[in-house]
């Protein structure tokens, strides 16, 4: 299709094409230019009317999902908050809930409380009647006092023996106690010194507590009679204090097994509950039992009595037990091992009671003793003799030893360790019985054959040879001496106390302690500081200082006192320099010089 006007194909055919005219293309070409830049502008205003549509809407769709964001955290939040109220809200009611329940407690707590302090109160009072009853036979003046417990009798029944008790009777029924609860503390104390004492240190105590029984108890008064009814009340009260002691054992023991058995798993059931399917907790933690057997007393003796009836050979010694032909060695052989089938007939008649803190020994901890090594008489020249003469000995042994072996001596020395000499090992019963039988051989040959019966009948450790028998007379007689030099020497001083109060108000003398005190002030001492020292040593410290005597020896000197007290073990270096001090300032003393020349 053409623009150009209609003409005769025929006649232009064969006719050139007329030219073109350059104004009509240009004119065509801005017109189709027009048209194609209008197009693209309107193209362009529409697409970017599209791309405005594009972002409005997704901005829409942008603001709508934070929109709905935001809302969906808004209303995390409210439900978040209204949570927190319902929580607090149920905080509050169970706060009240526990306040409530503590209310409730409190007055049940109170009420307990109340009426604990109104039996204390009943208590109180009751023991307050009973004083009050036998407020007459308080002791309220000294004179009172000394004309009860001054007398010798009086002394007799409170020291003599154990549990002693004068004035107001002791029983069950009464305000102190029974004779059962002296018993009941009973123990034995073992001395475990790191040093071994020897037989004549053993005797020396022996004998020394025998002197003071001897010197505190009145033969007079202790008869045959009264001591025989002592000892059946003793007796029969330590009898009690065990038997109640094996019941309280017992029920704690039966109670512990109750809890076992509910507490302890399916491993835990009694020959009783065998083949059972009785109810239990589960295994848990056993709790702490109950203590109220621990007060119950009745209880635990009808306890101890069951058991008593059942086996008495738990609570008394029977004259089976005793040595003889068929049981050589006594109580030794008796105990848990023993033939608990004995009849009441085959066991004889109780002659006394066993006592479980011994546990069937002669006494209730090991004694160790030993005796003191033979002194060295040999001579300083003697001695490195000697010394030079192992070490040539001990030099030889390994040479030889080496020499045996063919190897270094530290090599054949670690070979000897590894490998056995097939020795047996020590018996130290027999090798301290051949000690003991060589430390008496010298002796032996001058005995008669009743001198041996008596040497073979008495054990080691109560045998002492002659010296020991000097040293103990020796020891006894420094101690009659310091005793009697005490006694001297307080009498000085009462008598010069007497003479100076004669310019003084008269005042009465409470006792010899009050006296040394007065007059060890008056000379210028600080007693307090005195006391105070005396108070901090120790026994074994105090027995050592008083067997240091510097009585009369007025040239010793402060290093040389200072010397002599140090050999005590123990003492601090102030204690050390106040005893210096102390002893120095005696010895200078002229009103201590006045008195100890007195006669």
């Amino acid at each position: 299709m053409s623009t150009s006007p209609d003409v005769d194909e025929e006649t232009t055919s064969d006719s050139p094409p007329p030219p073109l005219d350059k104004k009509l293309l240009a004119s065509i070409y801005n017109q189709q230019r027009s048209v194609y830049n209008n197009t693209v502008s309107t193209l362009r205003k529409q697409y970017f009317a599209e791309i405005q549509q594009q972002r409005e809407r997704e901005n829409r769709l942008r603001a709508l999902e934070e929109e709905k964001i935001k809302r969906a955290a808004l209303e995390r939040r409210r439900i978040k908050a209204l949570r927190v109220a319902a929580n607090a809200q149920r905080e509050i009611e169970k706060r009240g809930a526990r306040r409530l329940e503590w209310e409730k407690e409190l007055e049940i707590t109170q009420r307990e409380r109340d009426a604990k302090k109104a039996l204390y109160r009943r208590a109180k009072q009751k023991i307050v009647d009973e004083l009050e009853s036998e407020a007459h036979l308080w002791l309220t003046t000294p004179e009172e006092v000394e004309k009860a417990l001054g007398n010798p009798t009086a002394s007799q029944k409170l020291w003599a023996r154990p549990g002693g008790m004068i004035g107001a009777q002791s029983g069950q029924d009464t305000g102190f106690g029974d004779d059962g609860e002296f018993w009941r503390y009973e123990c034995h104390t073992w001395d475990a010194r790191p040093t071994y004492k020897s037989p004549k240190e053993v005797m020396l105590e022996e004998l020394e507590n025998m002197a003071y029984l001897q010197t505190n108890n009145s033969e007079h008064y202790w008869t045959k009679e009264r001591v025989e009814a002592e000892e059946r009340k003793e007796q029969r009260a330590r009898l009690r204090a065990i038997v109640r002691e094996e019941g309280r054992r017992a029920l704690l023991e039966k109670q512990r097994q109750m809890m076992k058995d509910v507490y302890g798993g399916e491993e835990a059931k009694t020959e009783r509950q065998k083949g059972e399917k009785g109810a239990k907790l589960p295994a848990t933690t056993m709790p702490a039992p109950k203590l109220d057997y621990l007060a119950d007393y009745e209880a635990q003796e009808r306890a101890g009595v069951e058991m008593l009836q059942r086996d008495p050979t738990k609570f008394f010694i029977f004259e089976s037990d005793l040595p003889n032909a068929k049981n050589l060695g006594g109580l030794q052989g008796s105990g848990d091992d023993a033939d608990s089938g004995l009849s009441g007939a085959s066991l004889g008649r109780p002659v006394a009671l066993k006592n479980p803190f011994f546990n069937y020994q002669p006494t209730a901890f090991p004694l160790r003793m030993g005796r003191d090594l033979p002194a060295d008489t040999r001579t300083e020249k003697e001695k490195k003799r000697d010394e030079r003469q192992e070490r040539l000995k001990a030099a030889a042994e390994e040479a030889a030893l080496a020499a045996s072996k063919g190897m270094s001596y530290e090599v054949a020395m670690a070979a000897e360790e590894d490998l056995e000499d097939g020795s047996e090992d020590v018996d130290y019963d027999v090798a301290e019985g051949e000690a003991e039988n060589e430390l008496w051989e010298s002796q032996m040959e001058e005995w008669k054959a009743k001198d041996k019966t008596v040497f073979d009948m008495t054990a080691p450790s109560q045998r002492v040879t002659d010296d020991d028998v000097d040293w103990i007379i020796k020891q006894l007689q420094t101690k009659v001496n310091g005793m009697q030099e005490r006694l001297e020497f307080e009498e000085k001083i009462r008598q010069k106390e007497l003479e100076s109060s004669e310019h003084k108000a008269a005042s009465s003398i409470e006792s010899m302690d009050d006296v040394d005190r007065y007059v060890m002030q008056d000379l210028g001492y600080d007693m307090e500081a005195l006391e105070q020292l005396v108070r901090e040593l120790t026994p074994e410290q105090s027995a050592a200082l008083e067997e240091i005597d510097f009585t009369g020896r007025v040239n010793i000197t402060a290093e040389e006192m200072t010397a002599e007290i140090n050999v005590v073990p123990g003492l601090t270096e102030m204690q050390v320099q106040t005893l210096v001090e102390m002893e120095m300032s005696i010895l200078k003393n002229e009103a201590l010089k006045s008195i100890t020349k007195m006669d």
